[in-house]
């Protein structure tokens, strides 16, 4: 419906608008945000963590898996790290004269006459004195303990004590170590018995290098017996 005396209808032109439309926008004109920079420094990041892990790596100690404690591993331990232990011996002792003392390694399980052949041997070693054979038997251990320990170092360790305490209370002038349990243990630790027969050696009993011991080491007495050519040995060693 078109009104009375109403102007005709014209069409306007809107310039801002359209400026507005086709002008771009100042955001549009600003250059795009580099985004190098930022890639380049989470580059940098990952490359020095990597680094930092590679390093730490090798500083820190890899854990080792825990071992598991109880009495069947402690034992295995005490085990492992314990010397070996010496069996049960004998030794038999001899003073024929005042100051002559005989240390034979006694081996009970054979029955060969021993004191027989000890016998003959002193009469020709001492032939104006009739030589005392009443033999003692002495066993080590000495004390029968199970908690005791029964090493090689044992045994050395208190057969020489009772040497020396021997030797305090009835001097010792000629000592014979005969036999390998004699000379093993009545000798130092670095002196070993096949060694040392045949030969005189000394036994500082007092530790200080004051109280010295001459002994002279032989085959035991069954070794003896059993060996003849051993036997030859000693008897030209005597006469």
């Amino acid at each position: 419906m078109i009104l009375p005396f109403a102007p005709p209808s014209s069409v306007c032109e809107l310039p801002v608008f359209a400026e507005l439309h086709e002008a771009p926008s100042q955001q549009d004109k600003l250059p795009p945000i580099p985004v190098v920079a930022a890639e380049v420094t989470s580059q940098a990041n990952t490359t020095r963590n990597s680094v930092a892990n590679d390093i730490l790596a090798d500083v820190v100690p890899a854990k080792k898996s825990p071992v598991p404690v109880n009495a069947a591993s402690i034992l295995e331990q005490l085990e492992t790290k314990k010397a070996p232990i010496v069996e049960p011996f004998a030794l038999s002792l001899w003073r024929p004269v005042p100051g002559f003392l005989i240390v034979d390694s006694r081996n009970s399980s054979l029955a060969l006459p021993t004191e027989l052949l000890l016998n003959n041997v002193l009469r020709t070693f001492l032939p104006t004195i009739k030589p005392d054979l009443r033999e003692e038997v002495m066993r080590w251990p000495m004390i029968e303990n199970r908690f005791v320990s029964r090493t090689a170092d044992d045994a050395r360790n208190e057969l020489q004590t009772w040497l020396a305490v021997e030797n305090e209370l009835r001097p010792i002038d000629r000592l014979w170590l005969m036999g390998d349990n004699a000379a093993r243990y009545l000798l130092s630790a670095d002196i070993k018995p096949a060694d040392a027969c045949w030969q005189e050696h000394s036994l500082n009993l007092s530790g200080a290098g004051v109280n010295l011991l001459r002994a002279v080491v032989l085959p035991s007495l069954v070794d003896l017996l059993q060996n003849p050519l051993l036997k030859a040995r000693l008897w030209a060693s005597v006469k």
